[in-house]
């Protein structure tokens, strides 16, 4: 079961298996949306959630982990190169490369301090090809690029690939990175997990053979 839940032009996904009904958040949101622990419980959802995986340490991914962490008691995972940024409460934008990318880097800058969020520390840390332990079902894979620590999340044959991609208004690489060749580098690699499926953190999903084209 996939759900998607849009904080402000991020979107999150809590992802539920069926037959261990076990069930994880991918990101958490901006901290500028007062309304995304709202409609988690109103949805009954924050009761589900095992952990909350974050998929890189930018401010529009880990918004309410802090919230979720401390008020709900629900254990939060970040890849090790990103953990120490969350736990300063850095707010970083990785840089564009394209004109496109840096008006809309420009647009979104404007934003950033309604969107600062309260520093944390991860519970689990996640290295490069580790299990999580009893969710083995999720299976998270370093994918870096936009940001050294930057992962995607394989579950039912899909990819939640945060912010390797993007669709908006197509498929694409992400326009922001911090390291754009070892982004690239990523995309190839992904693309050797055949996803049938590709859910970035910024548009609609589109397929895996879409995918294998970029």
């Amino acid at each position: 079961m996939i759900h998607s839940i849009k904080s402000g032009h991020t979107n999150c996904f809590l992802l539920k298996d069926e037959t261990t009904q076990k069930a994880v958040l991918i990101d958490a949101g901006s901290a500028a949306d007062k309304g995304f622990i709202e409609r988690l419980n109103v949805a009954g959802w924050t009761e589900q959630i095992g952990l909350l995986i974050l998929t890189h340490g930018h401010f529009d991914h880990v918004g309410h982990a802090a919230m979720l962490q401390g008020h709900y008691g629900i254990k939060v995972a970040i890849h090790q190169s990103d953990a120490e940024g969350v736990k300063q409460g850095r707010m970083d934008f990785s840089p564009a490369e394209s004109l496109l990318g840096g008006i809309i880097r420009s647009a979104s800058a404007r934003g950033m301090e309604k969107a600062r969020y309260s520093p944390f520390t991860p519970d689990i840390i996640i290295g490069d090809e580790e299990p999580l332990p009893g969710l083995e079902m999720f299976r998270p894979v370093h994918l870096p690029g936009h940001t050294a620590g930057s992962i995607g999340v394989l579950f039912d044959g899909c990819l939640f690939a945060g912010d390797l991609v993007m669709n908006m208004p197509f498929p694409s690489p992400c326009l922001f990175a911090d390291d754009f060749p070892m982004l690239k580098q990523s995309i190839e690699r992904a693309k050797t997990l055949n996803p049938a499926t590709v859910y970035p953190s910024h548009g609609m999903p589109f397929s895996g053979e879409r995918f294998r084209r970029l």
